[in-house]
Parts: structure tokens; C-alpha cells; sequence
């Protein structure tokens, strides 16, 4: 099982930012969910076809990881497994992504900086309360081929003006209300025991409008916000079983980064948001199989 890691804040701090994990530093495949779910889960038709993400928010101080720590973090993920072209344009927007390579020691060295917490400050954090940015873990089955977002911080109130680095070049746009969300779609890959995870930046902003949205069985009207899908800084990772994406703010903080995986936390204070996505399953060939069995 998992550690707990918590936001990084002094003893005295009374709200504070934190995920659950369990007792040693492993992910537990189906550990996580309690006997009702993975009932639910076990019932649900064509469920044992779906992949399962594992998505955990790790909520520091903005002040609380210097370079050198920063630095013994990072050796344990693997920022190459990323195109270089993407991973630089991630990096000037002030984004750092990759692949984590000896999941042990990066949850070790995370376990290193956190603090204990009492009852109200974690029921505060996983409440989410007066936080910008998201706190907790989610389990998410998906379907191959289909498109599922991730809010990663509460909608700024009012208007901003949203900057994104690309190609030399920087664009800019003025947002109301505008929200930032990750979204990501799965789809094969040539071996069975990986698949291809895209993740993509998006904002979502401006009032709701109803459009038409067609499926293969009928026509519906989907109530959505426009949406800035920022394509330059999509990430595309060919990941297995158990493999780990982590996706946090460079050091300095700089760019979309301070907009997208920043914001402060319930104590009013400043919070850099680590975003933590696991594969924890890939549907065998035999789990399809059964599948299609009536």
C-alpha cells in the first residue's frame, strides 16, 4: 500500500492539502476500491474490458520544494520516456512530465517531505474545501477510444488572460471563468501489455450552451462551455501495466504552469499541484473474451 503524502506546511497550519495512500510505498491494484464498489464494478456490463487509471493529487507548499529537492525527486522519473519535442514545449510553458522509473524510491522520496496531519485538517483536505486545486485519488475504468477530462483546479472567478508558449511563439487569450482540465483517451498499441495514453491541456471557459451531440443510437443535447484544447501540448506515452505518469509544475514556477497547477490550498496559502496517473489495469486478451461470453 500506499504512504500518506500531505501538503507540506508547518505543524501549526490548520488546513492542509492531502491524498491517501496506504502504509508501504506500492500501489494496490485492487486494493483501493471498498467490497461495495468492486461489487458494482464486477456487475457492470463490459467492465472487465475497460482500462483502469488510478489518478492521485499530491498538494505541496509552493515554497516547499527547493532545486536540490526537486532535483532528488526527479532522478527517480524517467523524462525521456516523453517526445523530446513535447517535453520541451511542456517545459516552456513550465510544465515537467515523465514517466516514474523506480516507483519505490519517487514515493519514498514524496513520503520524505510530508507532515502529520490531525482529523479536522485531512477532512478539510479531502473535502476540498476553499481550495483552488484538486485533492484526492480517483479510480477511473475507461473505454479504448473514448475521451474523459480530469479537473485539476476550480474555475477562476472573473476574467484572465490565459498564455500558452509554443514554436516560438506566444498566444494569448482572454478567459471568463475559465477552468483547467487534463484530458486524456487510451487506445491499443501494437503489444497487448501496453496501451497509448494521449493527455492533452484544455481550458474550459465562458457560459454553458446546449449543442447536439449524434451517437451510433440517437441525437442528444449536451450542455457545454467552449473549450481552448491546447493540441501543441498534447503528451502521448506508450505505457504498460502498472507504469506511472507524473506531471508537476518546473522549478521556478513560470507560464501555464502558475495558472494551471497553482492555486491556494484551504488555508489561503500557495499550493503546486502534482498530478499522479497510474495504469493500474490493461484488459488481457482472455478478460475480452469473457467479455463478449453471454
Amino acid at each position: 500500500m500506499l504512504g500518506k503524502i500531505v501538503v507540506l506546511r508547518p505543524l501549526a497550519t490548520i488546513a492542509v492539502a492531502a491524498i491517501s495512500l496506504g502504509g508501504c510505498a506500492q500501489w494496490n491494484d485492487s486494493g483501493s476500491m471498498s467490497p461495495l464498489e468492486a461489487t458494482s464494478v464486477a456487475s457492470t456490463t463490459g467492465q472487465s474490458k475497460r482500462v483502469v487509471l488510478e489518478v492521485r493529487f499530491v498538494n505541496t507548499a509552493l515554497d516547499a520544494l527547493d532545486p536540490d529537492q526537486t532535483a532528488g525527486l526527479w532522478q527517480w522519473v524517467d523524462e525521456t520516456s516523453i517526445d523530446a519535442r513535447q517535453r520541451q514545449r511542456l517545459l516552456e510553458n513550465g510544465v515537467r512530465v515523465g514517466l516514474v522509473a523506480n516507483e519505490s524510491r519517487f514515493l519514498s522520496r514524496l513520503e520524505s517531505f510530508a507532515v502529520e496531519t490531525d482529523v479536522v485538517e485531512e477532512f478539510l483536505s479531502q473535502a476540498s474545501v476553499a481550495s483552488d486545486v484538486s485533492h484526492g485519488d480517483q479510480r477511473i475504468p475507461i473505454r479504448l477510444g473514448r475521451r474523459y477530462e480530469l479537473a485539476l483546479r476550480q474555475p477562476f472567478e472573473g476574467s484572465h488572460v490565459g498564455l500558452v508558449s509554443g514554436d516560438g511563439e506566444i498566444t494569448g487569450r482572454t478567459l471568463n471563468n475559465a477552468q483547467y482540465f487534463l484530458a486524456f483517451t487510451a487506445t491499443a498499441a501494437d503489444s497487448v501489455e501496453q496501451l497509448r495514453l494521449r493527455i492533452r491541456p484544455e481550458i474550459q471557459y465562458g457560459a454553458a450552451r446546449p449543442k447536439w451531440v449524434s451517437s451510433d443510437t440517437a441525437i442528444r443535447i449536451d450542455t457545454r462551455r467552449e473549450t481552448w484544447a491546447l493540441d501543441m501540448l498534447s503528451i502521448d506515452v506508450l505505457a504498460a501495466q502498472g507504469d506511472t505518469i507524473v506531471m508537476a509544475p518546473d522549478t521556478p514556477t513560470r507560464g501555464l504552469a502558475s495558472k494551471m497547477l497553482i492555486g491556494n490550498g484551504n488555508d489561503q496559502d500557495p499550493e503546486q499541484l502534482l498530478v499522479l496517473i497510474r495504469v493500474a489495469r490493461i484488459p488481457s486478451p482472455a478478460d475480452k473474451l469473457v467479455a463478449r461470453i453471454p
